[in-house]
């Protein structure tokens, strides 16, 4: 039995026979702890004031105090126990009386040791039950103490989101004990430099040490100046909210906070400023303005602070930029690799002095438009087997670095001048140039079967050398070429909405259901449930 199992008991009386046969129950076994006794009322109510015993056993009549005016002031001490009465036949009705008043039960003279232990016995359940479930509410009130910083930073992120009135907000605010006022508030996004390539290696003890770490500076800054929430946004960022009617000094706040973390850490961060929200309400507009002052670090390498005040935001595309992206595509058909690094150079110096730079989100879907330009020029000029190992390095950086202008350049840099290089080992050779001239002949006739031996009259070869150089420039069989390119065809006819039956037709097959079969066999769908896909 643990100790909280057990409860203590108190036994008045003003006749010793009595208190002595009722301190010599065995009540150890019951799990009772036998505190004291005493001989009258007065006493009675001091014992109970020292020891604040869980049960009373009390005679209703004693000198001095009754067992009723006991109870009547026990009450009034506002300890919670439970009072069982002693009385006489004749003093039944005023026992009964008594039980109304607040005492657990009574036992009636003469009683058995049983009657007592019985009465005893469910006086302790009673209190067990009492004390578990005050122990079950301390428990949660504790949880709820402990919690209470969480919860205000998952409210906070709700109202970063959701517009919110105050008279909505009011109750939870208030019950959260919001260290902010709802008035004047200010959002930061603080994002962590290149932390995916850091954190590659490291534990998730390490990386949850280094954001707790980080967390950790950026609000002990911040509540040097300011009021201030900061929560975790995701993995590699950070959301502060502070008060303030002064962008400029929260732009001062955040200087702080960068130096701060680079001098105490090995990281460093970049943070975006949103504007001022007089009203709660406003406060997911903050959240959006300094998410888009965060999306143009792009344009820096990090560890600086961008206002949204301090941005453009019209984002207009930059003309010129259309013109070199042709002239990068001339130079890499060439496999001249200095003059693609040039183009590249100059595309880089137009962004960087202009005025106006354009949107973050266009300048990167520009260079993947590039990239997907550069690739495609190059599955055009070079063998599939050559080209595969540049384009899978190529996506797996992308896949993997945060972006910035610099970065972008340089992966699109080191694709170009790759590129080029194998451009230039592959030129083509008179062999090479048939078998392209080939590849027309077969994609225009895709919708009918062409044999080895009409390829290779088409281009004036014989056969057999025929296949050997298309598998080399290809790396295909004919039949493997031409089964691709039929289901490259028919997947383009299906996402324009085509008649599956005029689609198998175009792509040489009669039967509908044979070509069903065959698309399914390949793309592990059938035409229908791709085109739903889509």
């Amino acid at each position: 039995m643990n100790d909280t199992e057990w409860v203590s008991l108190c036994i008045i009386d003003d006749i010793k026979s009595v208190v002595d046969g009722l301190s010599s129950l065995n009540w150890e076994e019951q799990g009772v702890t036998l505190a004291g006794s005493a001989a009258n009322g007065e006493e009675g109510l001091e014992l109970v004031r020292t020891l604040k015993p869980d049960v009373i056993l009390t005679d209703i009549r004693m000198p001095k105090m009754t067992g009723l005016e006991m109870l009547r002031a026990i009450l009034d001490l506002n300890h919670i126990c439970r009072v069982i009465l002693i009385s006489g036949y004749a003093d039944f009705d005023y026992a009964k009386q008594a039980v109304q008043l607040g005492a657990f039960d009574f036992v009636v003279k003469p009683f058995t040791e049983e009657e007592v232990l019985n009465v005893v016995n469910r006086a302790r359940e009673q209190v067990l039950q009492e004390r578990s479930r005050l122990l079950n509410t301390e428990a949660m009130e504790r949880k709820l103490r402990e919690s209470i910083p969480l919860l205000r930073q998952e409210y906070l992120a709700l109202l970063v989101t959701h517009p919110t009135s105050w008279e909505r907000a009011a109750s939870r605010w208030v019950f959260l004990e919001m260290d902010l006022s709802p008035e004047n508030l200010v959002v930061l996004q603080i994002e962590i430099d290149g932390f995916e390539e850091h954190s590659e290696e490291m534990s998730v003890h390490e990386i949850e040490l280094i954001r707790f770490t980080l967390q950790n500076v950026v609000e002990e800054t911040l509540r040097a100046e300011t009021k201030c929430i900061v929560f975790r946004l995701r993995t590699n960022r950070f959301l502060a909210v502070v008060n303030t009617t002064d962008v400029e000094d929260v732009a001062r706040w955040a200087d702080l906070c960068c130096r701060n973390i680079r001098e105490f850490t090995k990281f460093t961060v970049s943070i975006g400023i949103g504007g001022v929200a007089e009203r709660l309400m406003l406060l997911p507009q903050s959240c959006s303005q300094a998410e888009w002052a965060m999306q143009h670090h792009l344009y820096t390498e990090g560890a600086s602070v961008i206002s949204y005040h301090e941005i453009s935001h019209t984002g207009m595309p930059v003309p010129q930029m259309l013109q070199q992206r042709d002239e990068l595509l001339l130079a890499l058909q060439s496999g001249n690799g200095n003059r693609v690094a040039e183009v590249l150079e100059e595309i880089a110096v137009v962004l960087k002095e202009s005025n106006d730079r354009p949107h973050p989100d266009y300048l990167i879907s520009l260079y993947e438009e590039l990239a997907a330009s550069v690739m495609r020029t190059l599955y055009e000029r070079v063998p599939q087997p050559d080209i595969q190992p540049l384009a899978d390095r190529f996506k797996a950086i992308r896949q993997t670095a945060v972006p910035t202008l610099q970065g972008l350049q340089l992966q699109l840099n080191q694709l170009c001048r790759k590129g080029a290089e194998l451009i230039q080992q592959n030129t083509l050779s008179e062999g090479q140039a048939m078998i392209y001239k080939a590849l027309d002949y077969l994609n225009s006739r895709l919708d009918k079967e062409v044999t080895v031996a009409e390829c290779a009259a088409h281009v004036h070869l014989s056969v057999s050398y025929f296949s050997s150089l298309f598998k080399k420039v290809t790396g295909q069989t004919l039949t493997q070429y031409v089964s691709s390119e039929r289901i490259r065809k028919a997947k383009a006819m299906l996402i324009e909405g085509v008649p599956v039956q005029e689609i198998a037709a175009a792509v040489g097959y009669e039967e509908r259901r044979y070509f069903s079969d065959m698309f399914k066999r390949v793309t592990g769908m059938t035409p229908s449930e791709f085109r739903d896909r889509i």
